[in-house]
């Protein structure tokens, strides 16, 4: 990488202190403390979910296995320490989330599933799971799948016919710098995010074509650049089937650094040389360092001495284990000079080899098929495992997609979209390593910026869920924090099973968090809060004067994202018999499905209760007034009665202050006679019962239901002269015998519907002979077979059994889990069905 030196370096507040005139053996040690610090209290968790396939049909059912795995910079990797893992289905038309499941992770390993609403259209969908404690790095941290869900055919296919493209270049580290040769990667990708295949031409301030260049593998390639002092490039470049279009080069610095790095010209070793240029002798540091990390780790160290203007040397790559590294250059004063990311033995990982019990199957067949799985220096491997057996002609299965290899190893060390990211992990790739270092030229570093040793200062926000979660606060109805700790009974139901109680206590300021509860499903949950006051007979009397608030976990708002996982694949087409019999049969079924429903047409339902309770609040005048003002929550800000119906009916007329009780304003009603109750004029009455305006205008409008006005003797007559002068019968909501009082909230008491652990669900095939009971089915299921908990023994073996579909397909079988060490393995085994 070059740097622009007085004008581009990165100064490493948290590392100040760490400086000296020169690298001693105290900084060196205080560096690496601080990086070990750094991941002891902020470990690296990471979630991947293996699912039965890469796209479903409408009404399907997505089948999950999440691993979930902890690296606090030790040497071993450990299980996740968190319980709950979120899981949520987010289409991503409109950004919806369309559901959510909770997984319970033992041991850093949980299951579960996803039925698929019948009401979605089809269209793009990601499964995104993250932890708690993964909040703490954002959603970058979290794992993504993107999928389609619909039927496969056109709408699958992404391809444009017109592509945009766009163009960009990422000198080894950062900068090119004037007369130093450089390594310059490049990235090309469509309006879609996917690499783009073009060739490229540089030219230089004449317009003369100094250099032709072309992508090597998904838009991306790398050459060696040496740029001229006094020049100024531009690059012109085009698509197959585009037009030429013009680009801007890398940003050319008079003087800097250049951090080269070579793993792939050798075999053994890897070599590397730090070169500068135009430094000024003043500011020209006594040494250099160059450090290597790795999962958290300090894993290299070299100390160089700049005095001559290019440094190379070599080291074995036996030294590093295999995995993304990223190398960061920096000077006696730790400013970040240069980075460079390197990947290290890609081809070094396990390999699965299977035995089936038979050389060829029928349909419906059962299968036994043994496995033994071995790592790179063939020693076995035990572990848990996820199986799934899929139609490989109904499915889309790319051999390059993620999986739980390429995804810990690589798609969740970098930045940015990893486009078909095992690709680069298969040794029938002859340019696999090579097309991987290009990949690293254009990513950046994910898990960890020298940035982040500030966060030393303080702990993490966020930490390790040991179970579900319920928080809240006990406050007053001002929402003013209360002044005493208050005791809570909580109550958790589900349909299924006995109720669960759980006890605790606020702190002064009325918060309160249930922390590690276990329960499953959907639930109501059921809170009160109360203090107790001890009379002086020794009862004890619970006082409930304030509300309870539970908080309904945040749910973060989805990220952009690229499409790149969906390959069309031209081998499903319409024509094909295959496919073509799966779908009818399909078809079939699903008429049959709708023959067994009955459509009823549309009825109109009229009626009215039979048991609600005769209302006599209103009876003298037949419950119809001259004029009846419903109150809603709009009015509830109103100071009183009198404030409210100031100007509501025409003919009603209130005088004096709405705001004063000792005189109380007076209500007029055109037509009618002096009151001789109160101050005169209209009568005033609540719920049917006659009552002074002091008591009226203390009346809170939160409390009221319905004001009714009766002008006059044409209907005031039925109270004899105290309707003389109109009456204004006030309907509280308490006054009302059939009031729903599921809408009352009572102070003290709250109520939530919540989420608690996914149920496990077994993965249903149906037996070869069908009970004669059985509904009639034809079996061309896409996935044949879900097999989430399977294990090896010491030996690194397994096995699996299943039964085929009455189709005659490709079978494909996947095999994805962690080692009893953490470590990923990934292997695939497929044969035809005759």
């Amino acid at each position: 990488m070059s740097m622009f030196l007085p004008k581009y370096i990165v100064c490493l507040s948290v590392l100040a202190a760490l400086a000296s005139n020169s690298f001693g053996q105290d900084t060196k040690q205080q560096l690496s403390e601080s990086i070990s610090s750094y991941s002891q209290k902020y470990p690296w968790e990471r979630v991947y979910l293996h699912t039965d396939k890469p796209h479903y049909e409408l009404r399907d059912t997505i089948w999950i296995k999440a691993y979930a795995i902890l690296e606090d910079g030790s040497e071993s990797v450990g299980k996740s320490k968190s319980i709950p893992l979120y899981v949520d289905l987010i289409e991503r038309s409109f950004d919806r989330l369309v559901d959510e499941v909770i997984i319970k992770l033992d041991s850093g390993s949980g299951r579960g599933d996803i039925p698929l609403p019948k009401n979605l259209k089809p269209g793009i969908f990601t499964i995104r799971a993250y932890t708690n404690w993964m909040k703490n790095f954002g959603e970058e941290a979290f794992f993504e799948k993107h999928i389609w869900i619909g039927p496969l055919g056109e709408a699958y296919d992404f391809a444009n016919t017109n592509p945009k493209f766009d163009l960009k270049f990422f000198p080894e580290g950062g900068y090119l710098v004037t007369g130093l040769k450089n390594k310059v990667g490049f990235k090309a990708v469509d309006e879609y995010g996917r690499g783009a295949d073009f060739i490229g031409l540089i030219l230089n301030s004449k317009g003369d074509t100094i250099r032709r260049f072309e992508s090597e593998h998904l838009g991306m390639g790398s050459f060696e650049f040496t740029p001229q002092a006094g020049e100024k490039y531009e690059v012109k470049a085009r698509t197959a089937r585009g037009f030429w279009e013009t680009f801007n080069f890398s940003k050319i610095e008079p003087t800097g650094y250049v951090l080269h790095i070579d793993a792939n010209a050798d075999t053994e070793n890897v070599s590397f040389e730090v070169s500068h240029v135009n430094i000024q002798p003043e500011v020209l540091p006594e040494t250099l360092k160059l450090i290597g990390l790795s999962k958290g780790r300090l894993v290299y160290e070299k100390q160089l001495s700049p005095k001559n203007g290019k440094m190379q040397w070599t080291a074995s790559k036996d030294d590093f284990l295999p995995g993304v590294v990223t190398f960061t250059l920096m000077d006696d004063e730790t400013h970040l000079l240069a980075e460079r990311l390197v990947y290290f033995h890609p081809f070094a990982q396990s390999s699965i080899d299977f035995s089936p019990n038979k050389e060829s199957f029928r349909p419906k067949e059962e299968v036994e098929l043994q496995f033994e799985i071995k790592d790179e220096f063939g020693s076995p491997i035990e572990g848990e495992f996820s199986v799934a057996v899929i139609d490989d002609f109904q499915v889309n299965y790319q051999e390059g997609t993620q999986n739980i290899f390429s995804y810990l190893q690589l798609v969740s060390e970098v930045k940015g979209t990893v486009e078909m990211p095992s690709y680069y992990f298969n040794p029938e790739n002859k340019d696999a390593e090579k097309h991987l270092d290009n990949l690293l030229l254009t990513q950046g570093w994910r898990r960890f910026s020298w940035s982040h040793l500030s966060r030393l200062e303080k702990g993490p926000e966020y930490g390790f869920e040991p179970g579900l979660s319920l928080v809240g606060r006990v406050h007053s109805v001002s929402e003013k924090p209360t002044k005493e700790p208050h005791k809570l009974t909580m109550l958790v139901s589900n349909l299924y099973g006995m109720p669960i109680l759980y006890e605790g206590i606020t702190d002064s300021l009325g918060n309160f968090a249930f922390t590690g509860m276990d329960y499953q499903d959907s639930v109501v949950v059921f809170m009160q809060a109360y203090t107790e006051k001890e009379k002086k007979a020794g009862q004890v009397k619970q006082l409930k004067k304030n509300e309870v608030t539970i908080y309904r976990v945040e749910i973060p708002m989805p990220g952009f994202y690229i499409p790149t996982d969906f390959v069309p694949g031209k081998k499903y087409a319409d024509f094909d018999d295959y496919l073509v019999t799966v779908k009818e049969a399909k078809n079939m079924m699903e008429q049959f499905r709708l023959n067994q429903e009955i459509e009823l047409g549309e009825v109109t339902v009229t009626g009215k209760r039979s048991d609600l309770l005769p209302d006599n609040r209103a009876i003298q005048y037949n419950n119809e007034p001259d004029g009846a003002f419903i109150v809603t929550k709009e009015h509830v800000y109103f100071q009183n009665v009198f404030q409210l119906l100031r100007g509501r009916f025409p003919g009603v007329d209130v005088r004096g202050d709405v705001f004063s009780i000792s005189p109380p304003p007076t209500i007029v009603i055109r037509g009618g006679a002096p009151s001789i109750v109160g101050n005169g004029g209209a009568t005033l009455f609540i719920d049917g019962m006659r009552a002074m305006p002091g008591t009226v205008a203390a009346l809170p409008v939160a409390d009221i239901e319905r004001i009714d006005v009766l002008r006059g003797l044409s209907k005031g007559a039925v109270f004899g002269s105290e309707g003389a002068g109109g009456v204004v019968n006030i309907l509280t909501k308490a006054g009302n015998p059939n009031r729903d009082f599921s809408e009352i909230k009572i102070l003290g008491n709250t109520t939530l519907i919540t989420k608690g652990y996914a149920p496990i669900r077994e993965f249903y095939s149906p037996p070869a002979i069908p009970d004669i009971n059985s509904p009639v089915a034809l079996d061309y299921r896409s996935t044949i077979s879900w097999q989430p908990m399977v294990k090896t023994d010491a030996y690194g073996k397994g096995s699996i059994a299943f039964r085929l579909t009455e189709g005659n397909p490709q079978v494909r079988v996947l095999v994805e889990g962690l080692s009893k060490e953490n470590e990923p393995v990934f292997g695939s085994y497929v044969f035809k069905v005759k």
